[in-house]
Order: structure tokens, then C-alpha cells, then sequence
């Protein structure tokens, strides 16, 4: 135990928890969006898979900031994609989005095989690039605290960075521009918008697109930097884990930052714990991020149904 300990307050594990948050962040961010637009996006797991594989394939031929650009719009369209079978064809948005998660782990190991000559199960035979690190030099160099400070902000990924502001522009977007009033006013009550003369489906399908985008660039960050190259099936449910961020963040972009940092944590526990305590199964840590996902929906679920108690109770 007080091995565990010092391993969790070490900054080696506060680093290995940023890694693995980051491209969390950026789907439950994405969940978010569609979300609050009344359009709820099951399909991040699946936006997330194809962007990993878009990034690491077009990232052999061209610079690593053209891979995540490509990849945001491999999300984008997959969310566009999403608006018209939804919104123009009236599809169920679940069901559209389970197609979505279908279509990306057997189209995925399709295009993998296209690409490498037949290797269906990983991309090693591909010179796939990497996301650069950020290293702060200047911290090193303040008295005392340079060293430690240097340990824990050098050396993450620019994309982790990026999703630090992107909670804040997400945040301005939502509550300080009228477009994000008109996107979470079409998420409450689309009549009333809509007798405004907003366009409740171009909001929605807007909503899908950027949501798509932003699942892009995490899935960019998990195969160019947390791993670099693409596997099999290697989003592992961290999209349907943003998912369940979502709503433990209470809906709010600071919220679904703490709700990502959480399961963050536990993923890099699930990472660490292996080493420390060998005589535990490694499958059964391996739970542990999906385990805390149940418990936090449970949980959400048990708030919820107080919340709508209390209102009636208040009523009466």
C-alpha cells in the first residue's frame, strides 16, 4: 500500500495521468456538445477508432499537425454523417450511432489491411509520426520548486494543452455567445427557438459535426502520442467511458473536465498497478476504469431521480 502511495504521488503518475485524460477530455467534450443540442452522441467510441486510424495513416505521408487536422475531419464528417441519416432521414439517433460504432470496428481493420499489405491487427509496419512534446525549459530554472514543476508541466503533448483551453473555449462558446444559447435552448425546449426563427436542425447538426471534430483530435492523441500507431479495437471503451463523463460533469464544461480527469485517474492506475501488486489478475485491474464508470452512472442515475423528487415534493 504505501508503495501505492508513493507511486500515486509521484510525478511520473501525475503525467501518465494527463496523458491518459487527454484524449478523454476531448470525446467527453465532444459528448458534451451533441449533448446539450439534444442530439446524444453514442457514437464517440467509433468517431474516436477512425480518427486514430486516419491520423496514423495520413501522418506516414504528410507532418503530424496535417494528421490531426485529417483526423478532426474524419470526426467532423462521421458526424455530419450522423445529422443526415438522423435529422434529413429521421433515424434514431442511438441507432444511427451504434451503426457508427459497428461500421468503425470492422471498417477500421479493413482499411488497416489496405493500407499495411494484410496485417489486420496492428499498424507496425507503417512510419507513423507523433504528436511533439512541450518541454518548458525556463521552469528548471526558478528557485526551489524549478525541479518539481519542471517534472510535472514538461514533456505533455501539445494536445494536451490544447484541451486545457479547450474547456475554456467551450465554456465562452456556451454561456457568453448566442450561439451557444441558441445550442443549449435547443436542447431544453426546441419549440421555443424555434418560434424565435433559430434553425433547431442546422444547431443540431452543427452540434454533431464539432462534436466529431473534437472526438478527432482525441483520437489523434491516443494513437500519436499515449501509444504511437494504431491496434485493433485500441479505443478500448474510452468512448463510451466519455460518455458516462458526460453526465457525471452535470453537463458543464468544468464538469466534464473533473469527470475525465477522474476516470483518467483510474485508468492510470489500472497502468501502474500491474507492477506493484503482480499476484492480482492484470485483467481484473484493467476493469477498474470501467467499474468506476458504472458507479458514477449509478450514481448520476440516484441524483437525477432525488433532484426530480425533491421538484415534485416542492410542487406539492
Amino acid at each position: 500500500m504505501i508503495e501505492l502511495l508513493m507511486t500515486v504521488f509521484s510525478a511520473t503518475f501525475f503525467v501518465t495521468v494527463i496523458r491518459t485524460t487527454t484524449p478523454l477530455l476531448f470525446a467527453t467534450l465532444g459528448g458534451l456538445i451533441s449533448d446539450l443540442s439534444g442530439a446524444l452522441n453514442v457514437a464517440l467510441e467509433g468517431m474516436m477508432l477512425i480518427a486514430a486510424l486516419t491520423a496514423v495513416i495520413v501522418s506516414v505521408y504528410a507532418p503530424w499537425y496535417v494528421a490531426v487536422l485529417a483526423a478532426m475531419l474524419a470526426g467532423g464528417l462521421l458526424g455530419a454523417l450522423m445529422a443526415f441519416f438522423h435529422l434529413k432521414l429521421k433515424a434514431d439517433i442511438i441507432l444511427v450511432g451504434f451503426a457508427v460504432n459497428i461500421l468503425a470496428t470492422g471498417g477500421t481493420v479493413f482499411a488497416l489491411a489496405a493500407a499495411t499489405g494484410g496485417d489486420k491487427g496492428t499498424s507496425i509496419n507503417l512510419q507513423s509520426k507523433s504528436v511533439p512534446a512541450v518541454d518548458i525549459p525556463f521552469l528548471d530554472a526558478i528557485p526551489g520548486v524549478g525541479p518539481t514543476l519542471d517534472r510535472l508541466l514538461s514533456g505533455h503533448s501539445i494536445l494536451s494543452w490544447l484541451g486545457a483551453l479547450t474547456v475554456f473555449l467551450v465554456w465562452y462558446f456556451l454561456f457568453r455567445t448566442p450561439w451557444g444559447l441558441w445550442l443549449r435552448g435547443v436542447g431544453e425546449y426546441p419549440a421555443a427557438p424555434e418560434a424565435a426563427g433559430i434553425p433547431v436542425s442546422k444547431v443540431r447538426a452543427w452540434s454533431l459535426v464539432a462534436s466529431g471534430a473534437l472526438v478527432g483530435i482525441g483520437g489523434a492523441q491516443l494513437a500519436m502520442f499515449n501509444f504511437i500507431g494504431f491496434t485493433r479495437d485500441m479505443t478500448a471503451g474510452r468512448g463510451f467511458i466519455a460518455l458516462g463523463a458526460v453526465l457525471l460533469g452535470a453537463r458543464h464544461p468544468v464538469g466534464a473536465m473533473l469527470a475525465a480527469l477522474l476516470f483518467g485517474v483510474f485508468e492510470a492506475l489500472s497502468i501502474v498497478m500491474p507492477n506493484l501488486f503482480n499476484w492480482i489478475p492484470s485483467e481484473l485491474i484493467q476493469t477498474i476504469p470501467f467499474v468506476v464508470t458504472i458507479l458514477a452512472l449509478v450514481l448520476f442515475s440516484y441524483r437525477a431521480q432525488r433532484a426530480r423528487q425533491l421538484k415534485t415534493l416542492s410542487k406539492a
